[in-house]
């Protein structure tokens, strides 16, 4: 029988955490042995939630891709998106990151948050960046 990454890490953290941490007569050796097993616990669950946070990495860049699509749609019917904003949102969609964002993010102020499809355009970054940050700290936890 073969474990996955994740099981073998939540093992082992159990088995440091309730066998070997105990065991140990040194306070501070004790501690970071409990040290570890939180960090592998931690490990554990990255390990186990990765492949769904990054298919919902994924899914949020493409939603706001097409998001991003259509603002600039309306935009064009008034004024002119820089090229600077389209070519960062494309390469957002091509990297398929949210870190990729940062461009967007940078491109879009420098062509004014007043505009208000740059002002949606941020809205809808933030909105996406924090089901990002929701995702991290379900790791945290």
């Amino acid at each position: 029988m073969s474990l996955e990454a994740h099981e073998l890490l939540s093992r082992l953290a159990d088995t440091v955490r309730s066998d070997i941490a105990p065991a140990v007569s040194d306070e501070y050796a004790r501690t970071q042995a409990f040290m570890a097993a939180v960090i592998l616990q931690r490990l554990a669950k990255q390990a186990r939630l990765g492949a769904e946070h990054g298919a919902a990495e994924i899914g949020d860049v493409a939603a706001l891709s097409h998001e991003l699509d259509i603002l600039f749609a309306r935009a064009d019917a008034t004024t002119e998106v820089p090229s600077e904003v389209r070519g960062a949102a494309v390469r957002m969609r091509a990297q398929a990151s949210i870190a990729a964002a940062s461009d967007v993010i940078d491109a879009l102020y420098q062509w004014g948050p007043e505009h208000p499809e740059a002002a949606s355009a941020l809205v809808a970054i933030r909105q996406m960046l924090r089901r990002d940050i929701d995702r991290r700290m379900d790791i945290a936890q």
